[in-house]
């Protein structure tokens, strides 16, 4: 009888690390996530154990009522990838090395909430070019970096739903009282400068008189040309705008609303290898970025960086 029992107590002690070890184990994919170690499990048993498990009953409560997706991606090591070149939402600190930005905090918001590891504590910083590449291709998981999620680049990664819709906004030279809003541009009065390629190019060109228009290669020409005074005018993105405004970079004021919304959403770029291997991640990234905009959080951070 003696022998019957210890060879069920060592049985049960077997099952029970088994079980535990599955809870626990490692998570490996073809898109970059890192394996997570398992650790052995620890059986003990002495008198106090009672009072510990009766001293969980409410954390277990609260677990219990948590969303599904709160800590959905704890032990999910993560390769993330930003371009660092786009102020406010992803560029680097005076140091040189310290990336920040819109971007950056919220990515910090997510996993906060999600429980995700970014991969080696750092965030990656590229070019857009490599940037669409490595995740078309799968070096990278996720991609960060003010991203419009057109229906080109949903051809080679997935999108989440859109965290923020950057309008564009008519800025001028600080002593010019006469041109208050886009709609004082319309009648193709004043010079107003844009850079190709852009949404407010785009928008210039469908509403504003084409011989008003002058064309610059990049913002910085355009801003130049109106603080140098060959330009009335200029439209541009809002963020990009008023950072380079609250910084001094530029000497120009905004005035007018914000417009044309809708036109440049911005959502976090997910690979397809990553999605394959989770099939629920971008619906628990939906879920935490619906909650940070419900609770305020965006609102927080869009107000540091971009306002």
């Amino acid at each position: 009888m003696k022998k019957r029992k210890a060879v069920s107590v060592l049985l049960a002690a077997t099952m029970a690390v088994a079980f535990f070890t599955g809870c626990t184990g490692s998570k490996e994919s073809a898109g970059g996530v890192s394996s997570v170690p398992e650790e052995p499990a620890i059986i003990e048993s002495d008198a106090a154990e009672p009072l510990a498990e009766s001293g969980t009953q409410g954390e277990d409560a609260a677990d219990a009522q948590a969303p599904a997706w709160k800590g959905a991606l704890a032990g999910v090591t993560l390769m993330v990838g930003t371009s660092g070149t786009y102020a406010p939402f992803s560029y680097f600190a005076e140091d040189g090395t310290t990336l920040q930005g819109y971007d950056v905090d919220f990515l910090m918001l997510l996993q906060e909430e999600l429980g995700f590891t970014i991969a080696d504590g750092k965030i990656q910083d590229m070019d857009y070019g490599p940037l669409g590449t490595s995740l078309s291709q799968g070096q990278l998981d996720i991609g960060a970096a003010a991203l419009c999620a057109t229906d080109e680049r949903k051809k080679s990664m997935n999108f989440t739903d859109i965290y923020y819709d950057a309008g564009i906004v008519v800025a001028v030279a600080e002593n010019n009282e006469t041109i208050k809003s886009v709609e004082d541009l319309t009648g193709g009065d004043y010079v107003v400068a844009l850079q190709t390629g852009t949404i407010a190019y785009e928008y210039g060109v469908a509403n504003l008189p084409e011989s008003c228009i002058q064309a610059y290669d990049s913002q910085a020409l355009a801003y130049k040309a109106v603080e140098d005074g060959q330009a009335d005018a200029t439209i541009y993105d809002l963020p990009g705008t008023a950072y380079s405004i609250k910084t001094g970079e530029i000497h120009l004021k905004v005035v007018g609303e914000e417009f044309y919304t809708g036109q440049a959403p911005y959502a976090l770029a997910l690979s397809f290898d990553i999605c394959k291997t989770y099939p629920d991640i971008i619906d628990n990234f939906n879920a935490a970025i619906a909650y940070l905009a419900e609770t305020g959080k965006l609102d927080e951070i869009k107000a540091k960086w971009c306002e």
